[in-house]
């Protein structure tokens, strides 16, 4: 996360993720030419149902972005959006309700 000033730091984020009834923690460091700024993973992300549960009060960073986006073999993106594993969990709960059927 980073606006005009620069990188947020967890006590940046934090706040901002607990107003919206969740919270982020530090999976990782990215180093950048100012100094590292943390790889913050929110909270929020349901790995059963693949959903946000803060979707309706998420933070104006979480409305501007989207992991579908990212690039699944960049590193820097996987903690906070492991596309891999969330592909991985949609295809094996497609298995399960086929399987139910």
């Amino acid at each position: 996360m980073d606006d005009e000033e620069g990188y947020f730091t967890l006590a940046d984020a934090r706040p901002i993720y607990l107003e919206a009834g969740t919270d982020v923690k530090v999976v990782g460091w990215v180093q950048h030419e100012d100094g590292r700024q943390p790889m913050l993973e929110c909270q929020a992300f349901d790995t059963t149902d693949l959903r946000c549960t803060a979707y309706e009060r998420r933070p104006a960073h979480c409305r501007r972005y989207d992991c579908r986006e990212d690039d699944p073999e960049e590193w820097e993106q996987r903690p906070h959006c492991d596309i891999a594993r969330h592909r991985h969990l949609e295809r094996t709960r497609a298995r399960r309700l086929s399987a139910g059927s």
